[in-house]
């Protein structure tokens, strides 16, 4: 092969996979930028969804008076990983029932000088609770935003690892594939550069 011809290739192919590299990277990391904005937005609709939710529960619960379901409610919630404490009031904001060792609300809303490190992470979310258009009562779920966000942000990572390993390994079976091709090429353009000289000399004759 040509030397000149043989360093413009070489040239072409080094560019190209340069130029390849940096598009993946950038995209890679644009990724990463979106998934952490999805993570919060995913955190945002569960921690409403989950409160809705209960809501609509002790709403149906608080209307009938059933005061074992509506303590089960609270308990149910107070053992889900992602709840550090739920609370059920009645329409002036008296406590009627609330999980074990509640945050109180001074502490939750940093009113009190002595808030710290308890309520790092932690997230309030209240919702109304109703018997047709007439206001019963309230729920407050503290959720933790933290352990939240760490499982999404596990399962985030375990798919862009997938990702990037099935993308080393569609590099290295398309460098093979090439180095195949190429060797194939090279031995094609040989032929052709003993054969176009003889033909070349038969036609002069």
């Amino acid at each position: 092969m040509n030397k000149k011809m043989y360093y413009w290739l070489r040239f072409f192919q080094l560019s190209g996979l340069l130029t390849v590299s940096i598009i993946i990277f950038f995209q890679l990391n644009e990724l990463r930028l979106i998934s952490n904005e999805v993570r919060y937005q995913q955190t945002e609709k569960f921690s409403y969804s989950l409160t809705n939710l209960a809501a609509a529960e002790a709403s149906r619960y608080l209307a009938q008076k059933k005061e074992k379901d509506l303590q089960l409610l609270i308990n149910d919630l107070s053992n889900d990983p992602m709840v550090r404490d739920a609370t059920i009031y009645d329409h002036l904001g008296k406590v009627l029932y609330q999980s074990k060792e509640p945050l109180l609300l001074p502490v939750l809303l940093k009113i009190n000088e002595s808030s710290g490190d308890d309520i790092k992470g932690i997230i309030p979310y209240i919702a109304e609770l109703y018997k047709e258009d007439e206001k019963i009562g309230y729920i407050r779920i503290s959720l933790k935003q933290d352990h939240i966000l760490q499982i999404i942000f596990d399962y985030q990572e375990l798919t862009l690892k997938t990702l990037i390993s099935l993308l080393l390994l569609s590099f290295l079976a398309g460098s093979i594939i090439m180095a195949l091709f190429f060797k194939r090429l090279e031995a094609w353009y040989y032929r052709l550069s003993d054969i176009i000289p003889n033909l070349i000399a038969s036609n002069k004759r």
